[in-house]
């Protein structure tokens, strides 16, 4: 008789799942590696095969829930068209995905407000800034926006993003934040 495999995807899927649920439900803070696992119907050893800790779980789940997002975003942009405009396109389904999250909404809000995961997801945000200015470098080059201090406009671009990224979490209605950073963007293109 052949000897089954595990489908260890499976268990981790169930694991992160149930992550999700615990942290939005009880919080991050209040949450254990029990929590964790009861949820799951698995083990710790199950737990601790895939991580190291309930925070490299909570860094994993920001990670893969962040990523997904920024890849919708990304697949908005058009290299046809002007910064500006990618910018809005790209803000506007950032928007819309974190609409249409359930339980992560809640756990990626406490991203926020949790001083373990905040820091955690600082380097990203820096990153997103190193970004945003380099887009503006090669913007500035082509015309397509005004004369300002690339560093300066990336710096607050991503501030305002953050705000209004915080205020979706946080189940504010989106099209608002969308209308008022699209007005802010318009700003930047020359007069």
């Amino acid at each position: 008789m052949a000897r089954r495999e595990p489908r260890v995807c499976d268990t981790r899927a169930k694991l992160l799942a149930a992550g999700i649920e615990v942290f939005a439900i009880k919080g991050y803070a209040a949450s254990g590696v029990d929590d964790i696992v009861q949820c799951a119907g698995t083990t710790r050893g199950a737990f601790y095969y895939y991580f190291a800790s309930k925070q490299d779980m909570a860094e994993d789940l920001q990670e893969s829930l962040w990523d997904a997002i920024a890849k919708q975003a990304q697949d908005a942009v058009d290299p046809d068209v002007d910064i500006v405009t990618n910018f809005k396109k790209a803000f506007g389904v950032h928007l819309a995905a974190l609409g249409k999250l359930g339980s992560e909404r809640v756990f990626l809000r406490q991203g926020f407000i949790d001083p373990t995961l905040e820091a955690a997801s600082r380097e990203k945000l820096q990153w997103g800034v190193a970004l945003v200015r380099e887009l503006l470098d090669e913007a500035l080059k082509k015309g397509e926006v005004s004369d300002l201090d690339p560093g300066e406009v990336a710096q607050l671009l991503t501030e305002i993003f953050e705000a209004a990224t915080l205020r979706a979490l946080d189940d504010y209605e989106s099209p608002l934040s969308v209308e008022s950073v699209d007005a802010l963007l318009d700003g930047l293109i020359p007069a």
